[in-house]
């Protein structure tokens, strides 16, 4: 249970920065135009999605739940166990699919894409937070 909420602490210190970071961006032309804004965004983002993906392996392991077979599968695992909520499991495994893309693909990085979590999706990490706090943690 501590490495989970270790884990919930490190998604929740990455979604803060990146709030902080979004509040301070008034167009995709400021963010795309930083290469600091950039990198600040995709490595607190890979951390977050990795949080995530850690939390929910946790959790399956601990369920004895079915290994899933990619880092998608993690997050329909969770909902398939009623501990996530189906945007929630929508948003997350669309940032599976992201933290490839950001650990493999560096020349392949949609600044847009990016740029819309930032200004769009950051709160989803709370919702994940929230839900394996009150469907799993609250539980144990």
């Amino acid at each position: 249970m501590k490495t989970i909420e270790r884990k919930m602490t490190a998604v929740q210190e990455r979604a803060q920065r990146l709030n902080q970071l979004a509040g301070g961006l008034n167009s995709f032309e400021d963010y795309n135009r930083s290469v600091d804004a950039r990198d600040i965004a995709e490595r607190n983002l890979q951390i977050a999605i990795e949080a995530c993906l850690d939390i929910g392996k946790i959790i399956i392991s601990q369920k004895g739940l079915p290994e899933p077979q990619d880092y998608r599968g993690v997050f329909l695992a969770l909902a398939q166990a009623h501990i996530i909520g189906s945007e929630t499991t929508r948003f997350l495994a669309d940032m599976a699919g992201t933290r490839n893309i950001l650990v493999h693909g560096y020349d392949k990085v949609d600044d847009s894409l990016i740029y819309g979590i930032l200004k769009r999706h950051l709160n989803d990490f709370d919702v994940f937070i929230a839900e394996v706090r009150d469907n799993y943690l609250s539980k144990i």
